[in-house]
């Protein structure tokens, strides 16, 4: 599939292909098969970049947690550095306020986060909620590849993730708009805007896609359990249709774990296991531990309080006023170590 999909690109039909396809390729490097196993290092620095999805960084906080439990001799830094409204193309749709742009600050991001790993969620605001236009398309391409070469001189390993879906189900009629009308947005979406999304990540994963490290394929996975989540729950929601529930964000993380050559099945049992989330319709084969709801609760505090302190430090309208990295750095490493221990407690007493 891969290597029809690369030909089809060469070819120059890949905008048709893509908008009479609900899909694209999954996990593609450089249209050979993914690399197996997970490519971090003890001691790595990972980066994550995106919009408002990745502020709320739920999914991150799971795949720290996920590492903190498979990996315990390891030492992962997770940095999350999302923004609300953040886009990568620098295009905002009429009657919005101007979005925030990555580039005003991915020099501040990567000077305080000294990244071995980079990933890379955008387009979900990219799109502007319209329909697919070329001059959109070109912005995003052209500004995610400008994105690329800055990450570039800290030799940084980039993973690039396709765009999340949106559910237009999930999002209220009246915030709805069909084809052919003049002017969409978030507030008044065109109702197709999946294909828009599903776009803009073929585009991404054929210009980048032999330059970055891994172009992991989250869109297909996420798209595939609203699916069956709705086909077990009719009246299912994911979220907004633009941010997802606790549920859409274990899939999002479970997709990224995959992508990274993880067992998906052993971690949603041992991420159900720590947390409680579960799938609909996907019953785990584990039950929930007892203290884990004490331990989602830690977790989540200081993951907010962490990322909200590194998000601040790169923005110059919030700068001046954001807390004291430092301080927030020595708490966050106290915290985790009372969390690690914790983890490894429910983990033991679950083997027995």
């Amino acid at each position: 599939m891969q290597d029809r999909f690369k030909a089809l690109i060469t070819n120059g039909i890949l905008l048709t292909l893509l908008l009479c396809s609900p899909h694209y390729p999954v996990n593609a490097q450089g249209g050979d098969a993914p690399k197996s196993g997970l490519p971090f290092a003890d001691g790595d620095r990972i980066l994550f970049l995106g919009d408002s999805i990745t502020q709320d960084g739920r999914y991150i906080s799971m795949i720290e947690t996920y590492l903190w439990a498979r990996y315990p001799a390891h030492n992962f830094t997770i940095i999350n550095m999302g923004v609300s409204a953040e886009t990568v193309s620098n295009t905002t749709e009429p009657g919005h306020a101007r979005r925030p742009w990555v580039h005003d600050r991915v020099e501040r991001a990567l000077e305080i986060s000294n990244p071995d790993w980079v990933f890379i969620c955008y387009g979900m605001n990219d799109g502007n909620y319209f329909p697919p236009r070329r001059d959109i398309q070109q912005a995003y391409t052209r500004q995610m590849g400008r994105l690329l070469e800055r990450i570039e001189p800290t030799r940084a390993q980039i993973i690039l993730l396709s765009p999340p879906p949106f559910d237009p189900v999930s999002k209220p009629s009246r915030n709805l708009l069909p084809p052919g009308e003049p002017v969409y947005g978030y507030s008044k979406t065109y109702q197709l805007y999946d294909d828009t999304l599903v776009t803009l990540g073929g585009l991404a994963l054929g210009k980048f896609g032999d330059h970055v490290e891994r172009f992991i394929d989250i869109h297909t996975p996420i798209q595939n359990y609203i699916t069956s989540a709705r086909a077990v729950s009719p009246a299912y929601k994911y979220g907004d249709g633009v941010h997802p529930p606790i549920d859409g964000h274990l899939e999002f993380a479970l997709a990224i774990l995959e992508g990274l050559g993880e067992d998906r099945a052993m971690a949603y049992d041992l991420l159900h296991q720590l947390t409680g989330v579960t799938l609909v319709g996907k019953k785990p084969s584990v039950t929930v531990t007892n203290g884990q709801e004490g331990l989602i609760k830690k977790i989540a505090a200081r993951f907010r309080t962490l990322s909200k302190t590194y998000r601040d430090h790169t923005r110059i309208e919030t700068r001046s006023k954001a807390a004291s990295l430092e301080e927030q750095l020595q708490g966050a490493d106290q915290s985790e170590a009372s969390i690690r221990e914790q983890i490894q407690s429910i983990l033991r007493k679950h083997a027995h």
